[in-house]
């Protein structure tokens, strides 16, 4: 059991290592640094090349961060890609690409409801992060998926405002 969490903790040390240099490099403006970070971060996160993951559906993507892992576990690699992709639409951002920004966004918010359906009764800092990134897009531009777990959300929790 000790190897098993000694694994799940260089994962969140993975994580927030591959976060603060892409929040370094961004504010720097190594914009293409910061992407590399994001990009070898996601690889080693899935344990998959990017060209590999761009053929993958979201949902397969969650379900292959999911196998073979404790339902905790599961939620935390989950909701630490959708923190990966959260910075790297901000890396975006600051590129002034702000139709890349949007399509990260709107996938770390798809990313994070699917943890919020799922658990029925998140963690505060679940439903400030769905939150957070829900300010983000423009209620016109939410695609279905979203909308669909947007609706859901909002039938556990009345406070997540549903666009």
């Amino acid at each position: 059991m000790a190897g098993r969490e000694d694994y799940i903790l260089k994962f969140i040390a993975l994580l927030r290592l591959a976060i603060a240099q892409m929040l370094k490099h961004r504010e720097a403006g190594r914009y293409d640094e910061a992407l590399f970070v994001a990009f070898n971060a996601q690889e080693k996160l899935f344990g998959r090349k990017t060209a590999e993951l761009s053929k993958l559906s979201l949902e397969e993507m969650i379900r292959f961060l999911r196998l073979d892992e404790t339902t905790a576990v599961g939620d935390e690699k989950v909701l630490g890609y959708a923190d990966l992709l959260k910075e790297t639409a901000l890396v975006y951002e600051a590129m002034d690409r702000a139709d890349l920004a949007a399509s990260c966004f709107q996938l770390a918010l798809q990313v994070t409801l699917t943890v919020v359906v799922a658990q029925k009764n998140p963690a505060g800092e679940v439903w400030a992060s769905a939150r957070e990134l829900l300010a983000r897009i423009p209620p016109e531009q939410l695609h279905a998926p979203v909308r669909e777990l947007l609706q859901q959300a909002g039938e556990i929790n009345p406070t997540l405002p549903v666009k």
